[in-house]
């Protein structure tokens, strides 16, 4: 049975706690913060994410993508 893990959109996570705790590779973790598609904020060497940046990430992933060839 899969865990479930609920993020509260005031807490801060570390990068290596999300992955682990989502089954989120750190590359795509990594990706996803070069394309500006997820925010972050970084202290030293570590990465953090305010629980509402992950949601808002989450949320934008699962819309679907609008195909620029059907564009007029």
């Amino acid at each position: 049975m899969a865990n479930t893990l609920s993020l509260d959109g005031n807490t801060i996570y570390d990068e290596g706690a999300v992955s682990l705790a989502l089954d989120i590779p750190l590359s795509t973790l990594d990706r996803a913060r070069r394309e500006g598609r997820l925010r972050f904020t970084r202290k030293g060497r570590r990465i953090f994410f305010r629980g509402q940046w992950l949601l808002d990430w989450f949320e934008a992933e699962r819309q679907p993508q609008e195909d620029a060839s059907c564009r007029d």
